[in-house]
């Protein structure tokens, strides 16, 4: 499946809306996709240690908030047929490399031994979100990807900013400028110029609170913690918060999925919700049902739970068995529970505005 096809795939489904913008740029990504499948095929082959490898231009698509860059660099890197390729936040790639060059510390070109090593497992490297602000960084990646283009590493990346405008009124900015120029020497600079923010459009319409606990919730469910997630590669295995496992349905970096019973209904502290609020933006809770009036217990969790993630602007997306007043209508912790109502509602008016980036 090509990216092109994986995108009409998930219009077929509902997933994504289709978008002129969008499939402009899907057009030099399926031309990368077809680049990069012959040149692992090169490679791969019979007399490939006897071949130099072939750069292939890779592509840097930029734009603002919420348009679908991360999604169409995830079809280019899904579609792909083989193991040789790499998908990080660029926050994460860069405290990799700062990892590397202590262990290097004291070896002649670090760098050079960092660029080599990358180059002998992957043929593409996918950035997502590339931002430069550290000097530091900025003073490195001029050399790093120099080394990086030379030894065959095709790059894919995503930027909120044009190539020109990065690392903009930075210390020592002249010397950046050359990485600039290598930027656009080996990737097509694509801008996806469209106005419309998916993800907040999604949510404003849908809202965030989806009862009754049907496949309809399911679905949507599904599709929100697609979109908010940028469509990242997800696991399932439990987490350890203070100590303790926690079984969750899915997470990527910054979101996670969890059943109720799992957060509210077992013994839980204060600590553990101010660690998963500390560590993921958006949180997804399914199942919730009517609260009786003795599980106090369960209650009171659910109350200091929403209390933390609204207080951290945790942005919330839940599926219920009921109505949000129908959650808890009678017991010792009913007055406690009004501020828990309305902070639900409020949250759902902020979770959409969360979503596009304004926070």
């Amino acid at each position: 499946m090509s990216p092109f096809d994986y995108y009409r795939d998930q219009c077929k489904k509902g997933l994504i809306t289709e978008d002129d913008h969008q499939l402009e740029a899907l057009y030099y990504l399926e031309r990368l996709y077809i680049r990069l499948v012959n040149e692992h095929q090169k490679r791969s082959g019979l007399f490939s240690a006897l071949r130099q490898p072939r750069l292939v231009k890779g592509v840097y698509l930029w734009g603002g908030v919420g348009i679908g860059k991360t999604f169409l660099m995830d079809s280019l890197y899904r579609s792909l047929p083989f193991p040789s390729k790499l998908r990080m936040h660029f926050h994460s790639f860069m405290q990799l490399v700062h990892q590397e060059l202590k262990l290097h510390q004291g070896k002649k070109d670090p760098l050079k031994i960092i660029a080599n090593n990358l180059a002998k497992k992957y043929l593409l490297l996918c950035f997502d979100e590339l931002v430069v602000t550290d000097i530091a960084d900025a003073m490195l990646l001029g050399r790093l990807f120099k080394l990086m283009f030379t030894a065959g590493i095709c790059l894919v990346t995503t930027s909120n900013t044009m190539p020109d405008d990065l690392y903009k009124r930075g210390l020592q900015r002249q010397s950046f400028l050359p990485t600039i120029a290598l930027l656009k020497q080996h990737t097509d600079v694509i801008h996806l110029p469209t106005q419309l923010d998916y993800r907040a459009n999604y949510l404003r319409q849908s809202g965030v609170f989806y009862s009754p606990n049907d496949a309809a919730a399911h679905h949507n469910m599904e599709k929100s913690f697609l979109i908010l997630s940028n469509d990242e590669e997800w696991t399932a295995y439990p987490i350890e918060v203070c100590g303790r496992n926690i079984e969750i349905i899915k997470k990527t970096d910054d979101v996670i999925w969890f059943e109720f019973d799992k957060l509210c209904a077992v013994p839980r502290s204060q600590q553990d919700y101010l660690a998963i609020a500390a560590q993921y933006k958006t949180v997804f809770i399914s199942n919730i049902t009517a609260i009786p009036l003795h599980a106090n217990n369960k209650i009171n969790l659910f109350i200091r739970m929403i209390d933390i993630f609204y207080d951290n602007r945790t942005r919330v997306i839940v599926s219920s068995a009921v109505s949000i007043p129908d959650i808890y209508r009678e017991g010792n912790m009913v007055s406690d529970f009004k501020r828990t109502h309305s902070r639900l509602l409020e949250m759902q008016s902020y979770a959409y505005i969360l979503a596009s980036g304004r926070n």
